[in-house]
C-alpha cells in the first residue's frame, strides 16, 4: 500500500512539475528591432505584425519597435 502512495506521489509531482514548465513556455519572447530604408534612414509609423496572430505594434520616431509575448 505504501508502494503504491509514493507512486502516486511521485506522478502527481511529475505532473505538476511539467504544468508547470508549460506555462513557463507559453510566456512567449519579446521581440526588439528597427526598420530602416535604403539610405539606413529610421522609417517611422510602420506596422509590425506577427503572421496569424494580432500581435503588432508600430515603429517609433527612431525607427524602432518592441513586440511582447510573441509566440
Amino acid at each position: 500500500m505504501k508502494r503504491q502512495i509514493s507512486n502516486l506521489a511521485r506522478g502527481m509531482v511529475f505532473i505538476l512539475l511539467w504544468t508547470i514548465s508549460l506555462c513557463m513556455f507559453a510566456q512567449g519572447i519579446t521581440v526588439r528591432g528597427s526598420v530602416v530604408d535604403a539610405n539606413n534612414e529610421p522609417l517611422i509609423g510602420v506596422t509590425i505584425q506577427v503572421p496569424g496572430t494580432t500581435i503588432g505594434t508600430v515603429t517609433d520616431a527612431d525607427g524602432n519597435f518592441t513586440l511582447s509575448n510573441v509566440p
